[in-house]
């Protein structure tokens, strides 16, 4: 065997190894997915602009694409999202909507897989009883929070919900019903998990447990934010 025919399997091999032990989402792991964006640097930007025109025929695997693929970018920086979003929010609750509009769609044009991102852009349109977006933002989001919503149960560490940014994890817990009373980060086989203890408002002795899997937002958002900042 030539010697970058051994190079190549044994490339192969770990990342075979790699693939076991990480867990798949929708049949792929993240490691896979981010092989997949690198060989086709265009792949996040063509689904994330097809999903910001409104695409209704996009798959639950292209929008876990632009979901995780958002976190897997060079570019990504959950430093500067938080900015952005807090500028967005303190410009609407000030009525200055259009500037706010402005800001949130200039970010989404590059950050389509912000799920943040959606969310305040639906609440600045009903802030401007803008009911039309409104309607149509928040049809984008809950389409795109169905990624992390369906990428496990969040009864085990095994079948953890699988979060691109900390901040989704409360937006999964709403989603499901709950209200966050408590939160832990532990590590489990090398991997980063957020433990939530959630409560129902109403019914307080309903107390159920989630798992996240916060391995991306925890080392990738950390990577990229230390980056920035040097």
């Amino acid at each position: 065997m030539k010697k970058s025919a051994r190079i190549l399997a044994l490339c192969l091999f770990v990342f075979s190894c790699l693939k076991m032990e990480a867990q798949s989402v929708f049949g792929e792991t993240i490691e896979v997915l981010e092989q997949r964006l690198k060989a086709d640097s265009t792949l996040y930007d063509r689904i994330g602009s097809r999903l910001i025109a409104g695409d209704t025929t996009l798959t639950l695997n292209e929008l876990s694409t632009v979901y995780y693929g958002n976190a897997l970018r060079s570019g990504y920086n959950p430093v500067h999202e938080d900015r952005i979003l807090d500028a967005v929010s303190s410009l609407a609750r000030r009525d200055r909507y259009e500037d706010a509009v402005k800001l949130i769609d200039n970010f989404l044009v590059k950050n389509p897989g912000s799920l943040p991102g959606w969310l305040e852009r639906g609440y600045t349109f009903f802030l401007a009883e803008d009911s039309l977006q409104t309607v149509e933002t928040y049809r984008k989001y809950y389409r795109l929070l169905d990624v992390p919503l369906k990428s496990g149960s969040g009864e085990s560490f095994e079948r953890a919900f699988v979060a691109a940014s900390l901040r989704d994890v409360e937006l999964v817990v709403d989603k499901l019903g709950y209200l966050v009373r408590g939160q832990s980060l532990v590590v489990k086989n090398g991997q980063n998990y957020q433990i939530v203890n959630c409560t129902k408002e109403g019914d307080k002795a309903v107390k159920p447990v989630f798992y996240f899997n916060v391995e991306l937002p925890v080392k990738r958002g950390m990577q990229q934010s230390l980056k920035k900042k040097g």
